[in-house]
């Protein structure tokens, strides 16, 4: 019988973990947060929380991990930051397997780091595309993973990962990997400008207000994965998000009533859709095959379903293709869903 495996996505902001039993169905779930850029302590101490909180016994479960923290400021670069993370993942996690992926050796999972940097470096989001793929019949898929800071954009074809890109560079040269998701991305970011009350607005560039206070203002944001500092250091509640919206276009929370606020959130939701849709076509546009239904997955999958009335495509939320014996698990699992692919490909590769 198969160990337990624990699946490990260790971000800039946030350490994800998704723990498997021996018949590969979910059942634990934690996200935390890490703000990895102020030191490597910070990441020490989430792994212990989900150990301890886990009471998990090292030598009875095996341990799978990927990471995107290496691009934190924290590092001079890259590889600096796979060997630190590794190096850090490996005092706390004996005889881990990096997941690594590149187009001449495909993917696998490595206990050696080094000289192999380049491909275990931000590979998060081929690891969820490759398990979906698996998962799914030969149709073309287009998997679409909006998280807090970024979006993914991956099309799979017969159960194969196509990517447009296989380094962050390239991947952000096609769109593929665009800086925009539902928490942390500065709403100035979307500007320079906005359509709203009739008027074309400027836009503050300034550190005013970031995604966040859009989806809690619409109420579409989970507390659960609202877990970035806000802007200003404040509150996280409906009233200090619309204060710092109205900031956003030079007003103060008092110049009108609420429902303006709300007005001026569908606003920027709109115009990350849009950038969001212009990204999805230019990734579709370099595709050598079209996909015929849309994945959903991350803590912005809302958006994704908007996405696939737009695109015409069948849509299917990730959450209803896990098995977990609780609905909340699923949810959970798929805002954490690069932990859990990389947990669920481990089992199926050994």
């Amino acid at each position: 019988m198969k160990p337990p495996v624990i699946g490990w996505d260790i971000g800039g902001a946030h350490v994800k973990a998704v723990m498997l039993d021996s018949q590969g169905q979910i059942v634990r779930v934690s996200q935390q947060a890490c703000a990895l850029w102020k030191g490597l302590p910070l990441l020490e101490a989430a792994i212990q929380h989900v150990l301890h909180e886990w009471s998990i016994e090292l030598e009875r479960c095996d341990h799978a991990v990927t990471m995107t923290g290496e691009l934190v400021d924290l590092f001079d670069n890259r590889l600096q930051g796979v060997c630190a993370i590794a190096q850090t993942v490996n005092a706390y996690l004996p005889h881990a397997g990096f997941y690594m992926a590149s187009a001449a050796q495909g993917a696998q999972f490595t206990a050696k780091v080094e000289g192999n940097e380049p491909h275990i470096a931000s590979m998060n989001w081929h690891a969820s595309a490759q398990c979906l793929a698996t998962m799914q019949e030969d149709s073309p898929l287009l998997v679409v993973d909006i998280g807090s800071t970024t979006t993914d954009i991956t099309v799979c074809d017969q159960q194969q990962v196509q990517p447009a890109g296989w380094t962050d560079a390239e991947r952000m040269a096609s769109q593929s990997l665009f800086y925009t998701g539902v928490v942390r991305t500065p709403l100035m970011a979307l500007g320079p400008t906005i359509q709203w009350q009739g008027k074309t607005r400027h836009i503050a560039a300034e550190y005013f207000a970031t995604t966040a206070d859009v989806y809690r203002v619409l109420g579409e944001l989970s507390p659960d994965y609202d877990m970035a500092d806000t802007a200003d250091g404040q509150g996280r509640s409906v009233v200090d998000s619309m204060r710092r919206l109205a900031r956003m276009v030079g007003h103060d929370l008092a110049d009108t009533d609420e429902p303006t606020w709300q007005s001026l959130a569908e606003v920027f939701k709109e115009k990350q859709l849009e950038v969001l849709m212009r990204a999805i076509h230019m990734t579709l546009n370099q595709a050598s095959t079209q996909p015929v239904s849309l994945l959903g997955l991350g803590a912005g999958s809302f958006l994704a379903e908007a996405l696939a009335r737009r695109l015409q495509m069948p849509y299917q939320a990730v959450s209803g293709l896990l098995p977990a014996a609780h609905a909340q698990l699923k949810i959970d699992a798929e805002v954490c869903f690069p932990a859990y692919a990389v947990a669920r490909l481990w089992q199926i590769w050994h």
